[in-house]
Formats: structure tokens, sequence, C-alpha cells
């Protein structure tokens, strides 16, 4: 029954059918104790075969609205006794049948604002996938929130990045090719493969990317991230030694479930992030990683859907960020669309600067989501994770949603497979970009008024509440 032996032990997992899966697998000692907001260490061997058909806990969290994770809701996300400081499983995926040549792997970071999620949430096993484009697929989960988020040493950072070192050293025993490995990611969870760009621990352990809804700009300060930490109401002395659940109420406190997704952030200066991604990206950081980039034009819809006032802060938040004059500019620009300045503001503009700067390296790709679940906000944020991995087997329920899925679906494999997007690659002269609509079309350019106004202006990211 699908045995594999990694460098800590074996593990036996389950058979799909086509794929065989292996879920909560530790790629770290767990982060309790004096371990808690220390860098991940190496995971302790074990002896015998360990059960590895069940996913791992998820780490400790804040639980959002319904609505805010896309695709089907785990049962998980409501149960407080799937949550624990002991999180940091990784999950396999890979087709049943042998292959004489190493797969191309396929490694996921889950979204939720830094404060929510695991790496299953949306996508499962991810067998579809791997069924389709006969790859590996991989999921983690890493700490959240003021558990993984706290200060500089970054331990959610450096929890991917053990994540991927895992894959590196362990991949080949499951028939994935450690020399062929993309990071994808949505949400907060593109904005961490933005970020792996420019950490110099991941350097050379990912060769192809994919941001789905990110950037590479959503970082905090030192200075802001010590602000955050004294809002807990939790003396400093005592953070390392109090009880989890103690110290998630505290973090709620602080960052309510709808506005906390802005609250914790990787934070830049230290030896974990030297700089802002995009700027170390934009210096070469990645210069050999492929790129598949992507926003959704309706990206606010989602925030919009659960609190109708999400959207109105956007004159004071631009006023406040650049003053009444250029704010006045960029306003005029968007009219009423209060929505799409939120949703430029938070990922459009963002995800460009980022293929700006990662084009000018190596082939870049980028796509604009516009398509719709029935019955479901057009384009919202998140949406597009179930067309991209064909969830439930690709059938949305509606031909022209089923269409665009198979279209995405089939794009993000060949980017997979063979590092290139069946269309014109990204430069900063044209910006080709395929309007992933339905039928889906290729422009050079688009909305590019709404990018001349934003100009090179520079903001704070995660302030807009």
């Amino acid at each position: 029954m699908a045995i594999v032996a990694t460098s800590n032990g074996q593990v036996r997992g389950v058979d799909l059918g086509e794929a065989l899966a292996w879920r909560g697998i530790p790629y770290a000692q767990p982060p309790t104790g004096p371990l808690r907001h220390r860098p991940p260490l190496p995971p302790s061997p074990w002896i015998g075969v360990r059960d590895a058909t069940a996913f791992g806990a998820r780490a400790m969290q804040t639980v959002l609205p319904a609505g805010v994770i896309p695709g089907p809701r785990p049962a998980a996300v409501d149960d407080p006794q799937r949550m624990s400081e002991d999180c940091l499983y990784v999950n396999v995926c890979a087709p049943a049948r042998p292959s004489a040549t190493p797969r191309p792997v396929f490694v996921w970071i889950h979204g939720g604002g830094y404060m929510t999620g695991a790496g299953p949430d949306g996508i499962g096993d991810g067998e579809t996938f791997v069924r389709n484009h006969d790859v590996v697929v991989v999921t983690f989960n890493y700490r959240l929130g003021a558990f993984g988020f706290f200060d500089d040493t970054n331990c959610g950072v450096l929890d991917q990045v053990a994540a991927l070192r895992w894959v590196r050293d362990n991949i080949a025993a499951f028939g994935g090719d450690p020399r062929q490995v993309t990071v994808g990611g949505v949400s907060a969870g593109a904005k961490s493969v933005a970020t792996l760009m420019a950490v110099p621990a991941a350097a050379g352990l990912f060769q192809r990317a994919i941001s789905q809804s990110g950037g590479g700009d959503h970082v905090t300060t030192a200075a802001v991230a010590r602000a955050t930490a004294d809002r807990l109401g939790i003396d400093r002395r005592r953070i390392p030694v109090v009880p989890a659940g103690e110290l998630l109420a505290a973090q709620q406190t602080v960052s309510p479930p709808m506005y906390g997704v802005w609250t914790w952030r990787p934070v830049v200066g230290g030896s974990v992030l030297p700089d802002v991604p995009v700027r170390r990206i934009a210096s070469g950081s990645a210069a050999k990683v492929a790129l598949l980039a992507s926003s959704a034009v309706n990206e606010a819809g989602t925030f919009v859907g659960l609190d109708p006032r999400a959207a109105l802060p956007a004159p004071r938040v631009l006023t406040e960020a650049f003053g009444p004059a250029r704010a006045g500019e960029i306003l005029a620009v968007y009219g009423d669309d209060l929505v799409g300045v939120m949703t430029d503001e938070r990922y459009g503009i963002p995800t460009l600067r980022l293929v700006d700067a990662q084009s000018r390296y190596a082939p870049t790709w980028r796509y604009l989501f516009d398509g719709a679940l029935p019955g479901a906000v057009r384009a919202a944020h998140g949406t597009d994770v179930v067309f991209a991995w064909a969830v439930g087997g690709g059938d949305l329920g509606d031909p022209a949603a089923t269409s665009l899925s198979q279209t995405m679906h089939a794009a993000w494999g060949s980017f997979v497979r063979d590092g290139k997007a069946p269309w014109t690659p990204y430069d900063t002269t044209s910006r080709p970009t395929m309007i992933m609509a339905s039928p889906p079309r290729l422009e050079d350019d688009p909305a590019s008024a709404r990018r001349q106004a934003w100009g090179d202006l520079t903001w704070p990211s995660g302030t807009w509440f």
C-alpha cells in the first residue's frame, strides 16, 4: 500500500486509483515549547512505517467567514481540535503508474492572509492535476499569524524554505524531479512565492513560479511588527510560554477575522528577507526562475461581498498615502469604481510590478482572470483557483466556465511540465496579457490608463482598513 522511504523513515500512503497520496509527513520538528518562534529544525527519524493517510493538524489560526476560502470549505476549518502548533506537515500526491523518468513537481502554497488556511484547502490532494498532467503535487502547512510572523525571525517564511528543502531531499523517492520544481500559490501563497524569489536561503530550490493574485510588496518592517506584538497585550517575556490558545485569542483581538488578513506579513530588513521582495527581484534575485503571474479583474469583489463597505475607504486610503492631488488623479481614472481601486491597489498593480521586474531576467507570462463560477461573484479574489486546478474534475456546472477551466488547467500544466505558457511571453514594451475569459483573448497592455495612473508610486502594503 504505497510505502515510500523518506530520509527520516518509511511512510504508508493511500491508493486513490490513478494516483497515490501521502499525507501528514513531518518536514520539521513540532515548533512547540522552546521551539516556538524559532526557525524550523529537521524532523526526527522514526522507526517502522509511519501512517500517512490523514492530513496533519492545521496551524493555529483565525477562522475566516465562509466565502473567503475559495472552493469547497474543508470541515476542519471549523473544528478547533484540528488546529495545533504541531502543524509542520507536507502532503504528496503522485501518479500511480511508474515512469522511466522523474516527473516535474508542483509545490502549492495555500493562501489565507498569513493567518488562516492549510495545504489542501481548496484543492485536496491535487489529484486532478496529477492525473491530467503527469506531475507530482506537494502541499504543506506553515506557521501563521502571531506564531509565524511575529518578528524578523520570519518563522512562517523559514517553514516554507524548510518544506522546499524537504522536497529537494525527498521528492525523488515519490517519483519527482528535484531539478524541475514549480512553486505556486494564491493570495498570501502567491505573495509567499514572490517572497521566496527574494529570500537568499530559497535560492536554487525551485526553477519556476506561479503567482495567482499576489505581488511582491506585501511585507512589513520590524518596527511595525514590534508595535503589532505589543498590541497583543501579553508580556513579551511570557509569549514563548503562554498556552497556544491564549496567544491565538490575543491575535484575534489584534486582528479580527475579516480585517486581520492585512495584519500579519513577512518582516523585511533582516537576514531572512533583506529587502522588499519586488526590489530584490528587480535586482535579479531569481534571475533563472520562469514566472507565470495573474490577477483577477474583480479581486475586491470577494471582500465587498462579505462587507459592502469594504471599498468605501478608497479615497481616504489614497489621500493618506499620496496626498489629495495625486489621489484625485488616480480616482478620476476609475470614476465610481472604488472596487476597481481596491482591486488594483491590493493585487493588480503589485502583480504588474512583479512581472515587470522578473521579465528582465527570465521568461515571464501574465494573464488576467475574468471568469465566473455559476452563482458566484464574477472574477473575484481566489475563485480562479477552482478553474486552474480543475477542482472536482473540472466540470463547473456551466459550459463556458468548464471550457475556461480546461484552458487555464492546460496552461498551468504546460508551465509546470515545460516551463512555458501557450501565449506570447510578457515584456515591458507591449505587455502582452492573456485575458482568461469566455473566450480567452490576448491583449497588449489592458487597462493601460489605470496602470499609468499609479505610475511608480509606492505605498505601505496592508493599510487598507
